[in-house]
Formats: structure tokens, C-alpha cells, sequence
């Protein structure tokens, strides 16, 4: 039997990103379609979106899969959801308690979310409702510090702005993956894992703007929250010579891994 293996963040942080659901919803990028692809199985005609937060990769979901289920925790962030996508069927659940009969879709499809669930009871609530064959898909998307000019903006914002350097912090994330998945009585087969890159076009204010939808900056003190993105604008428009609302392309980059459920 799979122990309890409980996020490693306080769960103030986890509640946090109910702040800035309207935030999130509208600046958080989703996922590169190639990304999303990777992740399916072919002919997969029922999907669930797991932790669906403002539903950014449910809407990439519905067009492909004939039925969609998206799942989240947070009222704030499913009212969001519900509002963007009408027709979608969104759903109050988690990850240890997920509200679908038993082998129910073809795939469960997890964004930037895997590390707020605990393990011990995600795991095996995911291979309940996955049909033999179908596919577990997780990813985290987000700002490409391997790119270096990225990664001086973002290390000289401090440590309440910055990550950790991109190297370790792919890292963490795979250590993360294997230590749940990859064990003597996973119901899940070999990892796989592939990354995909792409640039979104935006603004100094929109960049500053989105690290505030990450919860080590919406945990922050408001002045001090407010200080940090404005530095994180200005310190942007130093270094790239343009305007607050002038267009850029920022770099992003989406680690993707997948296991068959046995």
C-alpha cells in the first residue's frame, strides 16, 4: 500500500493562487500544443484535467477530446473556469479524491500542479480512474531561465522573485516524478520525458505581472509584493531598452513527462 507522501509547501500556499484567479486565468500561458499532444494518447476520447486551475489547458483539451472533465479545489478558480469555458464540465475534487467512477477516461492530463498533491493518495486515485492503457501526462510550464537573459532578469529580482537555477529546478521536478512513480507497486509503467520551447508575445507590465500569480509572491506583504513586480517591470524595460507596454517575446519552456497506466 502506497504511503503518504504530502506536498512539500505549506498548505497556505497552496490556497493562495485563489487571490488571483482572474490573474491567473488571463496571464498564465498554457502549455505549447505539441506539448499537449505529446501527452495524449491517440484516439483518446475521454480526458480529465487535473487540478484545471482557470482552465488555460482545458481549453486546449476540449477541441481534441471529444469529452473533457476538468477538476480543481478552489471555488475562486472554478468560477473563473466556468466562466471561460460555459460548456466545459468543471467539477469541485483533488487529486486524493477525484469525482469520476472507476476507469472512467483515456487520459489524466496534470499542469504545474503535481507538486501541491500528496502522492501516496494522488497515485493510486489517478490509476482508478484511468482505463488500462490510458495515459498519466504531466507538465510544467513556465518561463525559460535556460535562456540567459532570462535568467539575469529573474535572478536579479532576489530570493523572493527568483527560482532556483533552471538545471536544479528541472531537476527537483523529475526527482519528484520518479520518487511517486517510478516504484515496486506504481500501477504506472516507464516515464518518458520530453521538453518543449516556444515564445509568447507580451509586454514588461504583463511579464511582471504574471511572476504575482506564483504563490511565494501572492504570500508576500502587499507593499512588498507591489515593490517586487514593479522592480521586476522596470528592471525588464532596463535591460531589453523598451517601455512598460512596448511587445517583446518572452521565452517559455513546458517539461513534459508520461506513463502508461499498466
Amino acid at each position: 500500500m502506497a504511503t503518504s507522501s504530502p506536498s512539500p509547501f505549506p498548505p497556505e500556499r497552496a490556497a493562495a493562487f485563489g487571490r488571483v484567479a482572474e490573474d491567473y486565468g488571463r496571464l498564465r500561458p498554457a502549455p505549447q500544443e505539441e506539448a499537449v499532444g505529446w501527452m495524449l494518447p491517440e484516439g483518446a476520447s475521454a480526458v480529465l484535467d487535473l487540478a484545471a486551475g482557470a482552465g488555460t489547458l482545458t481549453a486546449l483539451l476540449a477541441p481534441r477530446v471529444p469529452e473533457v472533465y476538468a477538476v480543481e479545489p478552489d471555488d475562486r478558480m472554478r468560477a473563473v473556469l466556468a466562466e471561460r469555458l460555459p460548456d466545459a464540465d468543471v467539477r469541485r475534487g483533488s487529486a486524493e479524491s477525484i469525482p469520476l467512477p472507476d476507469a472512467a477516461v483515456d487520459a489524466v492530463i496534470v499542469s504545474s500542479a503535481w507538486h501541491w498533491f500528496d502522492t501516496g493518495r494522488a497515485v493510486p486515485e489517478i490509476a482508478r480512474v484511468l482505463r488500462s492503457g490510458g495515459r498519466l501526462g504531466i507538465v510544467w510550464n513556465g518561463i525559460d531561465r535556460g535562456v540567459d537573459w532570462v535568467d539575469r532578469w529573474s535572478s536579479g529580482l532576489g530570493g523572493t522573485g527568483g527560482q532556483p537555477a533552471p538545471t536544479e529546478r528541472w531537476a527537483r521536478r523529475g526527482e519528484l516524478l520518479r520518487t511517486a512513480l517510478e516504484t515496486p507497486d506504481s500501477p504506472f509503467g516507464a516515464l518518458e520525458h520530453a521538453a518543449f520551447t516556444t515564445t509568447r508575445r507580451t509586454t514588461p507590465a504583463e511579464a511582471a505581472a504574471l511572476l504575482g500569480t506564483y504563490s511565494r509572491v501572492i504570500l508576500l506583504p502587499e507593499q512588498e509584493r507591489r515593490a517586487l513586480l514593479a522592480r521586476a517591470r522596470d528592471t525588464l524595460c532596463a535591460q531589453l531598452g523598451i517601455g512598460p507596454d512596448d511587445a517583446f517575446d518572452l521565452p517559455f519552456r513546458a517539461l513534459t513527462w508520461r506513463a502508461a497506466r499498466s
